[in-house]
């Protein structure tokens, strides 16, 4: 069995996860709704204050995972594949800590048109694009190479 990140770690990379989820559901599902109704009202407010939980959980876990690193890789990845991890994850967080921010700055701009609005949508699909390829990354791991690694970051088991 590999060895697993800390509790703390966990809690907040599924936290974040799981909000992140919801910024995607509410983000791209309340334009079904017409301008000015109580549904479209609150699902921009769900999105609006997730989006702040996950720039504050965001940066809560960047000081977290920098004063207690991760656990290493499993042996035998080849160096290229280190280097991948490694890449995506920092590409990862540095867009979970942008996106919030351009979203602030968007929503504050009071309708003025400071084109926030759209790189906040395009780096909203760079985030879902990041997101298939760690998924898609940590299912490779265990289902084809069989190494335990998705088993690090999974709730504990008792």
């Amino acid at each position: 069995m590999p060895i697993a990140y800390d509790r703390v770690a966990r809690l907040l990379h599924w936290t974040v996860a799981a909000l992140i989820l919801v910024q995607f559901a509410t983000g791209w599902s309340w334009g079904y709704f017409e301008r000015g109704s109580d549904p479209r009202f609150y699902l921009f407010r769900l999105h609006l204050f997730s989006g702040y939980a996950v720039l504050g959980l965001v940066v809560l876990r960047i000081v977290w995972r920098l004063t207690h690193p991760a656990p290493p890789l499993p042996a035998g990845m080849p160096r290229w594949q280190h280097i991948l991890a490694h890449a995506t994850h920092g590409v990862l967080y540095l867009a979970i800590l942008i996106q919030p921010i351009l979203g602030a700055v968007t929503t504050s701009a009071f309708g003025k048109s400071l084109g926030t609005g759209r790189i906040h949508v395009a780096l909203a699909y760079g985030i879902a694009a990041l997101v298939v390829v760690h998924v898609g990354a940590a299912l490779w791991h265990h289902f084809v190479r069989r190494d335990g690694l998705i088993l690090r970051m999974l709730p504990a088991r008792r």
